[in-house]
Protein backbone atom coordinates (compact mmCIF):
# COMPACT_ATOMS: atom_id res chain seq x y z
CA UNK A 1 0.00 0.00 0.00
CA UNK A 2 2.92 2.57 1.12
CA UNK A 3 4.37 2.02 -2.52
CA UNK A 4 1.05 2.78 -4.45
CA UNK A 5 1.40 6.00 -2.33
CA UNK A 6 4.79 7.16 -2.19
CA UNK A 7 5.44 7.73 -6.29
CA UNK A 8 2.52 9.57 -6.49
CA UNK A 9 3.47 11.95 -3.72
CA UNK A 10 6.80 12.09 -5.33
CA UNK A 11 5.43 12.98 -8.53
CA UNK A 12 3.69 15.87 -7.06
CA UNK A 13 6.04 17.30 -4.86
CA UNK A 14 8.31 17.22 -8.10
CA UNK A 15 6.35 19.38 -9.66
CA UNK A 16 4.78 21.37 -7.06
CA UNK A 17 8.20 22.02 -5.86
CA UNK A 18 11.81 23.36 -6.08
CA UNK A 19 14.73 20.60 -5.98
CA UNK A 20 16.94 20.84 -3.20
CA UNK A 21 20.31 20.20 -3.31
CA UNK A 22 20.03 17.22 -1.58
CA UNK A 23 17.49 16.00 -4.11
CA UNK A 24 19.87 16.68 -7.03
CA UNK A 25 21.93 13.90 -6.10
CA UNK A 26 19.08 11.66 -6.70
CA UNK A 27 19.79 11.95 -10.59
CA UNK A 28 22.89 10.78 -12.10
CA UNK A 29 24.92 13.39 -13.96
CA UNK A 30 27.58 13.14 -16.85
CA UNK A 31 29.90 16.24 -17.45
CA UNK A 32 28.57 17.94 -21.15
CA UNK A 33 31.32 21.19 -21.32
CA UNK A 34 33.19 23.21 -19.25
CA UNK A 35 34.51 26.92 -19.78
CA UNK A 36 36.81 29.37 -18.33
CA UNK A 37 35.46 31.85 -15.60
CA UNK A 38 35.92 34.82 -18.88
CA UNK A 39 33.53 32.06 -21.12
CA UNK A 40 36.22 30.68 -22.95
CA UNK A 41 35.65 27.25 -23.94
CA UNK A 42 38.17 24.68 -22.34
CA UNK A 43 39.42 20.95 -23.34
CA UNK A 44 40.72 20.14 -20.31
CA UNK A 45 38.78 20.60 -17.68
CA UNK A 46 39.88 21.40 -13.81
CA UNK A 47 36.15 20.05 -12.23
CA UNK A 48 36.96 16.68 -12.87
CA UNK A 49 34.19 14.68 -11.56
CA UNK A 50 33.00 12.47 -14.30
CA UNK A 51 29.67 10.70 -13.44
CA UNK A 52 28.06 11.74 -10.46
CA UNK A 53 26.01 8.77 -9.80
CA UNK A 54 22.85 8.08 -8.04
CA UNK A 55 23.35 7.49 -4.24
CA UNK A 56 26.95 8.54 -4.89
CA UNK A 57 28.20 8.87 -0.82
CA UNK A 58 31.67 10.25 -2.35
CA UNK A 59 29.75 13.48 -3.18
CA UNK A 60 27.66 15.77 -0.51
CA UNK A 61 25.74 18.85 -1.41
CA UNK A 62 25.53 21.28 1.21
CA UNK A 63 22.17 23.07 2.14
CA UNK A 64 23.41 26.47 0.56
CA UNK A 65 25.03 24.76 -2.51
CA UNK A 66 28.18 23.79 -1.94
CA UNK A 67 29.28 20.60 -3.06
CA UNK A 68 32.06 18.14 -1.41
CA UNK A 69 33.98 15.25 -2.81
CA UNK A 70 35.25 12.68 0.01
CA UNK A 71 35.20 16.06 2.32
CA UNK A 72 36.85 18.32 -0.18
CA UNK A 73 35.49 21.68 -1.30
CA UNK A 74 34.59 21.58 -4.94
CA UNK A 75 32.95 23.98 -6.15
CA UNK A 76 29.24 25.92 -6.42
CA UNK A 77 26.17 23.73 -7.74
CA UNK A 78 23.79 25.77 -9.92
CA UNK A 79 20.97 23.84 -11.01
CA UNK A 80 19.99 25.53 -14.46
CA UNK A 81 17.06 23.01 -15.92
CA UNK A 82 15.24 20.18 -13.45
CA UNK A 83 15.55 16.73 -14.94
CA UNK A 84 12.38 14.79 -15.43
CA UNK A 85 11.39 11.54 -13.96
CA UNK A 86 10.05 10.45 -17.26
CA UNK A 87 12.35 10.19 -20.53
CA UNK A 88 10.92 9.00 -24.10
CA UNK A 89 13.63 6.39 -24.37
CA UNK A 90 16.46 8.59 -24.40
CA UNK A 91 19.51 8.72 -22.02
CA UNK A 92 19.31 12.18 -21.26
CA UNK A 93 16.54 12.97 -18.98
CA UNK A 94 16.50 17.28 -19.75
CA UNK A 95 18.26 18.04 -16.47
CA UNK A 96 21.28 20.82 -17.02
CA UNK A 97 23.33 22.14 -13.96
CA UNK A 98 26.83 23.95 -13.52
CA UNK A 99 29.78 23.71 -11.16
CA UNK A 100 31.66 26.80 -10.08
CA UNK A 101 35.07 25.24 -9.56
CA UNK A 102 35.92 26.87 -6.30
CA UNK A 103 40.33 26.44 -6.92
CA UNK A 104 39.96 27.92 -10.43
CA UNK A 105 36.55 29.45 -11.50
CA UNK A 106 36.15 26.80 -14.05
CA UNK A 107 32.61 26.30 -15.08
CA UNK A 108 31.92 22.69 -15.93
CA UNK A 109 28.14 22.20 -17.05
CA UNK A 110 26.51 18.82 -16.37
CA UNK A 111 23.41 16.92 -18.46
CA UNK A 112 21.31 14.34 -16.46
CA UNK A 113 21.17 10.82 -17.40
CA UNK A 114 19.73 7.54 -16.68
CA UNK A 115 22.26 5.72 -15.13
Amino acid sequence: MSVILYYPLKFAKYHLFDLSYQEILEFAWRPDRCESHSGESKLECSCDHGIIGLDDKNHKITKDGYLYCRHQLQGKVVLIEKPSFFTTGEILTGGYMKIIDSKTGDICYYDSVIE
